[in-house]
Parts: structure tokens; sequence; C-alpha cells
């Protein structure tokens, strides 16, 4: 199955079934029994048609996945030099700012002796179903106030951040009349804030909405609105005066957590997820 999950992988970047068959030197009716034998190993589809191309099926995105990973493996697992030298390398998915704050714990412990890891930055939403697949073995990841836990997944340790409103300019009107700079919609930061303003009735006025912190600074900076960021984030704009924290009747928080997969590599009493809650936990 290794070599289906290999041609696999490759219509799935190519989304071309006649490219990929050239580039494995394989007819295409060949590449096309392929991918079916595959579908039929996982009792799923793979792939739908969408005009000349081919597109990934829900099924087949978490496919890819665990593809790529399995195939990095058994790359590995063929290499003598690396059989020889391997150490366990972990995983660990970090949203933006839990990546700020592990930043210099993972520069200080990049030649640990003991393990290896690589990181992944990403939204929470991302991170938490790769955790889920079992393709990387931590996750820093905020809150989903309506996730459904899958029994396998862990919460090790929760933690809460302010978000401080801030803005290059001082705004004296109410609430409401407000301009907010706020992450988009589809994230858990804007689930959370969301639930604060209607909390307290308030339906606010949107200037801008990001997936991007720092464009939502720069925003603020410009004089546009008020963001709600993490103090680590905009501490240094404060300190120059370039930001200033805008006096609201609202407190915001942020609400994450450090999450394992128990069937995974990693417990919670592991070093490497203690080290990780323990530098979290440092102001």
């Amino acid at each position: 199955m290794i070599e289906e999950l290999r041609r696999f992988t490759l219509v799935a970047k190519n989304g071309n079934l006649t490219k990929t068959a050239k580039e494995v030197f394989i007819t295409q009716s060949a590449l096309t029994q392929s991918i079916s034998r595959l579908e039929k190993v996982l009792n799923t589809k793979l792939f739908v048609h969408q005009g000349r191309s081919l597109q990934l099926t829900p099924d087949g995105a978490s496919v890819l996945l665990l593809s790529e990973k399995i195939l990095t493996l058994w790359k590995n697992a063929k290499n003598p030099k690396v059989r020889k030298t391997l150490k366990p390398t972990y995983t660990i998915g970090m949203f933006d700012n839990a990546a700020l704050r592990l930043g210099n714990y993972f520069k200080k412990n990049i030649n640990n002796s003991n393990y290896d890891f690589e990181l992944i930055i990403d939204n929470s939403g991302k991170l938490f179903e790769q955790l889920k697949l079992g393709t990387i073995d931590i996750a820093v990841c905020v809150n989903d106030q309506k996730e459904n836990f899958d029994k396998n997944i862990s919460l090790i340790k929760a933690f809460s951040e302010t978000l401080t409103p801030v803005s290059s300019i001082v705004f004296k009107k109410r609430l409401k009349e407000i301009p907010f700079i706020l992450y988009n919609q589809s994230s858990r930061t804007r689930q959370q804030t969301d639930t604060i303003f209607t909390k307290k009735g308030i339906d606010p006025l949107v200037f801008a909405e990001s997936t991007s912190p720092s464009f939502m600074k720069e925003l603020a900076i410009l004089g546009c609105g008020v963001a709600l960021l993490p103090e680590n984030f905009v501490r240094a704009e404060i300190k120059q005066k370039i930001l200033k924290i805008q006096q609201l009747p609202v407190k915001f928080n942020r609400e994450y957590g450090v999450y394992i997969n128990q069937s995974g590599n990693l417990a919670g009493n592991h070093p490497l997820v203690l080290e990780i809650i323990n530098t979290l936990s440092k102001k």
C-alpha cells in the first residue's frame, strides 16, 4: 500500500491523473486502478471530479495528511543512517500566540539529546483535527466552546489570557459605536469574544475581520479601530506609545489548552508536555 499512498499523494497535489501518470511512468488506467485499490482498502471515496480536475473529498483530505506522515516515516525506515541516529520525534501544533510564548523554549531545546520535535503553526480548528487524526502529538489550541471531545482526546492543562483592546487613538464613543478589528467569524477566538459581547447585550460595530493578528495590529496602529490582541503581542507598541490601551467596560479573555491524543506517542506526564505547560504558565 505504500506505493498506492505515494501515487494518491501525487494525484492530490496535481489534481490531475494524466500529469501524475506521466510523473510515475505508468498509464493513466494503471493509476486509476491504484487509486481504486486504495479506496477499496479504506472503504471510502477519495476524489470527486470538478470539471477537468480532481478534488479531495473530506475523507480524502484526512487521508492525505496521514499519507504524508506515513511516507515520511517509511523514508526514514529505509535509511540506515537515520535508523542509527534516530531519536523520538514529536510533532507539536500551536496557534499563533502560543508559538510566540513557546518560541524561546524551542530555540533553547532544538538540540535536545532525548528527542527531536517538529513544529506546526496553524489555526486551532485545523490543529485539533490533526490531533484527532494522530498526525500531531500535542496541540496547543484555543478552546472551542461547541467541541464534543473525542474520547481519545485529553485536555492536559487549561489556560486563560487577556485580550487587550488597543488602538493608536483613544475612542470615547459608546461601546456600540467603536469600530472593532476582530478575528474572523470562523475562528475559535471570535467565538469566545462574540459570546462576551452577547452576554453584555452588545452588537459590536466591526470595521474589519482577519485571521492574521499582525494585520489586525497594523490596522490598529493606523487608527482604524480597536483590536483585541494578547498583551504580549502588543507589549512593545504599548511601551513605545504607538498603541494605547482602550479603557472599556468589558473584559475579554481567551481560553486555550494543551491537548494530547491518548492513543498517540505522548502521555500527559511526559517531560516535553510538562515543559510546554510550565513555559506557558510563565507570565
